[in-house]
Parts: structure tokens; sequence; C-alpha cells
């Protein structure tokens, strides 16, 4: 986490990332282990679906290895 213009703790972005994650929703089984994994935060549930906010996420693929069924991916941004 940066300080930035939004105070302590406000997260930016240093270069706006060149990947970023996505869920497959079809495969996904919400185990939530990405959730956790994900830096900046850019994973969370809503509305019992994973989703990834595409402008929070930084590309770092922490959460792709460790999903058990394989259902993240990364895609350009």
């Amino acid at each position: 986490m940066l300080d930035g213009p939004g105070g302590p703790g406000y997260r930016t972005r240093m270069r706006p990332a060149l990947e970023v994650a996505v869920v497959d929703l079809r495969v996904c089984d919400r185990c939530g282990l990405c959730l956790p994994l994900c830096p900046p935060e850019a994973i969370h549930l809503q509305l019992d679906d994973l989703v990834v906010d595409r402008e929070t996420c930084t590309g770092c693929r922490k959460c792709i290895a460790p999903c058990p069924v394989g259902a993240l991916a990364m895609v350009h941004a």
C-alpha cells in the first residue's frame, strides 16, 4: 500500500498493468484462496461471485498458480 492523493493507505498503481487477472466463473468454485493473495485487494466477492477490479489489479500474478481449479487467468488490460 502506498500513500497517495487519498491519504495514508490510499492504493495507487505506479504504472498501468499490461495484463490483469480475470476469473472464469464457470470454473471458479468460490473457495476464496485468491482473496488474501492479492496485494492490492483487487479480487473481491460480489453477490457470491469473485470479481477482479481491473483498475486496481497490478498484474502481479500471485493469484494465478495457487487457484486449485485454474479459474484465474491473465488478459491484456
